[in-house]
């Protein structure tokens, strides 16, 4: 029977809890405890928890999300299947899906990544990894072993998985391409992908590296993606990834239906238009440039051909439905007007007008007063120079239309004046304004089916808005100079877009449908705590805890099963 035994210690009482037994006819302590002194009892008690030397916090809940989305498809093992090496460090497949999740989340350069790595809970996910083999040198070793023709098989084989474990439709896919700057140096010659071009975000003086990507219109599941020179147009990329995609898709096609592809008019030409070929199960949804058909652009938008739709996505949306031979192709026409649209682009060409006419007025100006005698030192204008500041101040879209400028000349100084065009700008607003003219193969489809379809497109411009985003974007920061390296950079981009897809899905489908950004900002809200306590006797004593967490993100707690993760 155990009691309660007393000590004093330099005039301090501590308690102990006994037990005592008999041995050869004596007695004998059995076995004795600690129990510390009448506070600590009392503390013990009364339930007063230990007081923590310090507490550890590792982001949880994004990093457990993505990593086991890529878990659920294998992704590392199926990129170690293509990629193989020696059984020395982690695996190429790991650097890839490390590099997706890192790109996912919050993207760093290879130099900084092990200072992120350790801050989650992938630290444990990984034993095995050290900040040796997260050196940058150690990515560079693993990445130079990976080849163009190996990222596509692997690419394809992932796609493979996902289509297996998912039920992807495949009815409608989004094609697009878009272009990101770089600072790879001007005389940098081991780069050729890098090109100057148009460069959709205003750094033409920049070289660039250009983008094509299909997605699903469901879902934003990426399908193929390419990585190609900054100076190809896009119609000639388009001839060139359509015909990769069709082989790599063609025994995937719907039954029913078939697959149509949606691109926008910049990729149109005639030999593009011909790759779909009747019966090959692959169809379009398109549109044209109204000035390529001023037949159906210059039709009074309050023409009464146009007829309301009645779909609910389609809200001040009207629109008629005729044929015509375009490229070779007998196709079926709608011509839209949607309000939205009008009142958007009326908007534009306003500010178009007041920043032409702030122009006109300061070349006027100068003008005015170099004949008034004000100005007399400089170089003299003429009238071809004059002419070419006018041309450079109406440059925007409709300018030259709507704005009528005269060159003439006072004591051999250029004069200019200038008026606007009011009957052109009413012109415009009736027929260019607010209009769409959309072409398909998909005779049968009707009318709203197609526009709907052809509205679709906002899904892959979205894709591209999030990875050129600066706080949740996939793309930047590119530290990579060669063209290998800036393809393989786009490859694990693409696995994070994929990564992202999947985990998109799984909370939709969960009834949890919110925007990437609302899942991001609370996904980033579940922490791991670890309450580290004194050390006792040498064994350090720990004590693991989740944030506190709102509904929303308990549910996703157990939907990506994050208890997995966390320090026993």
């Amino acid at each position: 029977m155990a009691y309660l035994a007393r000590k004093v210690i330099k005039g301090i009482t501590y308690y102990y809890a006994e037990e005592k037994e008999r041995r050869d006819g004596k007695s004998r302590r059995k076995w004795q405890k600690y129990l510390g002194s009448l506070d600590k009892i009392i503390e013990a008690v009364e339930g007063v928890p230990p007081k923590p030397d310090y507490a550890e916090i590792f982001q949880l809940g994004a990093p457990a999300a993505y990593l086991y989305a890529s878990q659920q498809i294998n992704m590392i093992q199926t990129l170690d299947a293509v990629f193989s090496k020696r059984n020395q460090g982690p695996s190429i497949g790991f650097y890839l899906t490390l590099a997706a999740i890192n790109r996912g989340i919050n993207a760093v350069s290879k130099r900084s990544m092990w200072s992120w790595f350790q801050d989650t809970i992938m630290l444990r996910a990984f034993p095995e990894v050290n900040k040796t083999s997260l050196s940058s040198q150690r990515f560079w070793d693993n990445m130079s072993a990976i080849t163009e023709n190996k990222m596509k098989e692997a690419w394809t084989k992932l796609i493979d998985c996902v289509l297996e474990q998912e039920e992807i439709d495949l009815s409608c896919a989004s094609y697009d391409g878009t272009n990101f700057y770089s600072f790879v140096g001007s005389f940098n010659t081991r780069c050729t992908i890098a090109k100057r071009g148009k460069n959709k975000q205003g750094r033409s003086d920049l070289r660039q590296i250009n983008y094509a990507l299909f997605c699903t219109r469901k879902d934003h599941f990426p399908l193929y993606f390419d990585v190609f020179e900054g100076n190809r147009h896009d119609s000639k990329e388009f001839s060139v990834v359509i015909d990769n995609f069709f082989k790599a898709f063609q025994a995937r096609i719907p039954q029913r239906g078939g697959m149509t592809i949606v691109f926008d008019k910049g990729n149109n030409s005639e030999e593009n238009l011909k790759k779909f070929i009747q019966g090959s199960g692959f169809h379009f949804v398109g549109s044209v440039k109204p000035d390529d058909h001023k037949d159906l652009a210059l039709i009074s938008n309050n023409d009464k051909c146009f007829k309301p739709l009645s779909h609910p996505r389609l809200d001040q949306v009207k629109a008629f439905r005729t044929s015509k031979n375009i490229y070779g192709k007998e196709l079926t026409v709608v011509v839209t007007f949607n309000n939205k649209l009008y009142s958007s682009q009326v908007q534009s060409i306003n500010n178009e007008i007041n920043k032409a006419l702030g122009k006109l007025a300061v070349i006027a100006g100068k003008l005015d007063d170099r004949i008034a005698g004000r100005v007399t030192k400089g170089k003299k204008p003429t009238k071809a120079s004059i002419k070419s500041q006018v041309s450079a101040a109406l440059s925007g879209q409709h300018m030259k239309k709507l704005i009528k400028t005269t060159i003439d000349e006072h004591n051999d100084i250029p004069m200019l004046t200038y008026s606007m065009e009011t009957d052109e700008f009413a012109k415009l607003a009736d027929t260019y304004l607010g209009k769409n003219i959309i072409i398909t193969d998909n005779h049968s489809w009707d009318t709203e089916e197609i526009v709907i379809t052809y509205r679709s497109q906002y899904v892959i411009e979205d894709v591209f808005r999030q990875m050129k985003d600066r706080n949740t974007g996939s793309w930047w920061p590119m530290y990579h100079w060669t063209d290998n390296m800036i393809k393989i950079h786009g490859f694990y981009c693409s696995l994070s877009l994929l990564l992202r897809a999947l985990i998109m899905k799984r909370a939709k489908d969960s009834g949890m449908p919110m925007s990437i950004n609302r899942l991001h900002d609370t996904l980033s809200g579940i922490r791991e705590v670890i309450n580290i306590f004194p050390n006792k006797k040498n064994k350090q004593q720990t004590q693991t805890v989740v944030s506190k967490l709102d509904n929303t993100q308990k549910r996703l707690f157990d939907l990506f099963d994050m208890k997995q993760y966390l320090s026993s």
